[in-house]
This record gives structure tokens, sequence and C-alpha cells, in this order.
């Protein structure tokens, strides 16, 4: 079967001088050297000041903190998303409220109100970080899980603004498990960082509301080397990129607002019916290609979000998305064959 998604991390050669100084420093956690460090690259890559950048676990603990620390008290998420953006937001306490997505773009409608509370923007499988549209919200956290690999320069980031991005292994850049977040304003930088150490903030007694958040050494290391071999690991991604585009522009096939020419995890194909959909999971298996659903259906279908989120159903864009658009297989190193087997079992669907 050839996998929809084949991770791929740096080698133990690669992270090895990273876990040698591990052992030299015998610090493992706790805002490490190795953490620190790559605070700071990551502020270069990203054009902001290293203090407003805060590593964390994982992505879903940066939306949840992000949301916890702000000025909002509801927030509006897209119906059409993965379950974390919106079970971020029941975590940390909030009402929340899902709006559908606009067709053309599978971004939320910046003109839906109210505009006096808070909005999780989510930039659909890794597309470009788009900060203007919302700058009439009064507290923004960008949900950037897979956009990392864009290269988003975000140093003009409004102070109200937050962006959070996933270190996953099935991400661009992976460290295994893990994330980053870059806020506009350095002091909710530093009230974020309090509350992923359970609310410390310069002695041992919580301050605030907070968890246990931080990114390990480990993670630090496996992220470090990731950003060594980013000039190849980029370059990967756009070979397996130029594949996939190649047999949908020959297909006459579209992505919808996909970027496929560029440094994502995702081959996302949009079909004109579920039907077509179904037939195409049908051909693909009988190639042995596996696909995947990325978000299978609008989170008001789901039963962790029934009487929990204030809808205003029906959402016809999302519903129609969930059941049409289909995942194919997205890696480095995709394979020749892999993509022509794509092209023939979706050859005149």
């Amino acid at each position: 079967m050839v996998p929809v998604m084949l991770p791929r991390l740096p080698t133990a050669n690669d992270v090895h001088p990273y876990l040698s100084r591990i052992d030299d420093a015998r610090v493992y956690s706790n805002f490490g050297p190795l953490v620190t460090e790559l605070e700071g690259r990551y502020a270069q890559y990203l054009n902001v000041n290293p203090q407003a950048v805060v590593t964390v676990s994982s992505a879903t603990q940066g939306l949840i903190g992000a949301i916890s620390v702000s000025g909002a008290r509801s927030w509006t998420v897209p119906v059409w998303t993965f379950p974390a953006t919106g079970l971020s937001v029941l975590l940390s306490g909030y009402p929340l409220v899902l709006a559908d997505v606009l067709h053309d773009s599978w971004l939320l409608d910046p003109k839906i109100q109210p505009k006096d509370s808070g909005v999780v923007p989510v930039m659909p499988f890794g597309g470009p970080v788009q900060l203007e549209a919302w700058s009439d919200w009064n507290e923004v956290v960008i949900d950037a899980a897979a956009s990392i690999g864009q290269e988003p320069d975000l140093g003009c980031l409004p102070a109200n603004y937050s962006v959070v991005f996933s270190l996953h292994a099935t991400k661009v850049l992976g460290c295994g498990e893990g994330g980053i977040v870059v806020f506009g304003d350095v002091s909710r930088a530093q009230e974020f960082r309090a509350w992923t150490n359970f609310g410390f903030a310069g002695s041992r007694t919580s301050k605030r509301i907070g968890t246990n958040a931080k990114m390990a050494e480990v993670s630090a290391a496996y992220a470090l080397a990731a950003l060594d071999n980013w000039s190849l690991e980029k370059q990967e991604w756009e070979q397996a990129h130029r594949l996939a585009m190649e047999v949908m522009t020959r297909l006459g096939l579209s992505g919808g607002p996909t970027v496929l020419d560029g440094t994502t995890p995702y081959w996302i194909v949009e079909l004109e019916t579920e039907e077509m959909r179904i037939e195409a999971e049908r051909r693909l298996a009988e190639q042995g290609v596996q696909t995947r659903k990325w978000w299978p259906a609008a989170l008001s279908e789901m039963p962790v979000f029934e009487g929990h989120a204030i809808t205003c159903e029906p959402f016809p864009s999302a519903t129609a998305l969930a059941h049409r658009v289909l995942g194919l297989p997205m890696f480095r190193k995709l394979p020749t064959h892999v993509a022509e087997l794509v092209a023939e079992a979706l050859s005149n669907l």
C-alpha cells in the first residue's frame, strides 16, 4: 500500500551533535539551551523579535494557550477544519462559535460578525499565512499548523495577533511533536510562556492558570536539525509538488485554493461530486494507493461539539467540501510511479 503520508525526520547522524549537547548540559526540559536556540533561529526565519517566539509541546497546546491569554471571551472558528481548532476553544473555557467557510478560498469570511470577539482563522492545508483580512477583529489567533514551509514574514504582525505552527512529524520541518507560537506583542508572549509553565513568572508560585506545555530539549534537537537541512527538505517538497501539479494539470483536476507548487505536506483534490470522490477512493484503493479525508465532516456534525458550540446552520460550503475533498499521497521523494498510479486511477472519472 502506498501511504498517504510518509514522514521523514532528520536522521540520527543529523541529530547526534544536538543530543551530545544535551548529554553535556544535562538539561532536558524547562526552557533549556536548545529550546532557546530554536526560538532564536525561528525568529530569524520568520523575521520577528526572538522574545515574540515561544516553543510548545504541540500546536494544539499552542492554540489553547494563545486563546487563554487573550482578551477575547468568545471565539469564532471555521466549521470545516481539523477538530483541534474547535477543541482548543472549548479547552480554553470560552464559548465557541462555528461559521461556514467561503467555497472559493476555504477560509472564514472575514466580514462575519461579531468582530468585537476573537477569531481563529485556519490556513487550509498549509496555505500562505494571511494577515490583512482579519484586522477588524478584536483578537486573532491564526491556525497555520501546516504553513511553516511557506516561510512567512511576520515582521509586521499586529499586537493583537498570534500565529501557531505545528512541527508534528507529518508537517514540513517536523520534529516529531511540537509547535511554535509567534506573538505580535512581546508582553503577550511572556504571559503565554508563563502559561506553558504552570503560570510561573519569576517564581515557583502560580500567578495565573496555566499548564505544562513546554517543548523538551530532545524535540528541539530534532527541530534544529530540520532547520539545518531546510534547503534540501524544501527542494524535496517542491519536487514532489511538481509531480502532483503535472498530474492535476494533465487531468484537469482542481485542488481548490491549496498550493501545489509550494512546500506543504498535502496533495488535495476537490472532485465535482461526492460520488466522484467515492469512486476515486475505490479506484485508488484497487491500485494500492491510500487516501484520506483529512477533514471528513463539519465540526457541527461531530458529537463532541453538540451542545458546546453556537452554530448558524446550515453550512453549505463546509458540507460540500467535506463530501468532495480528498487527500492523496504527498511526501518527500514522492516517486514518479506513485504519481502515475494516481493519474491512472483518476483519469476519466
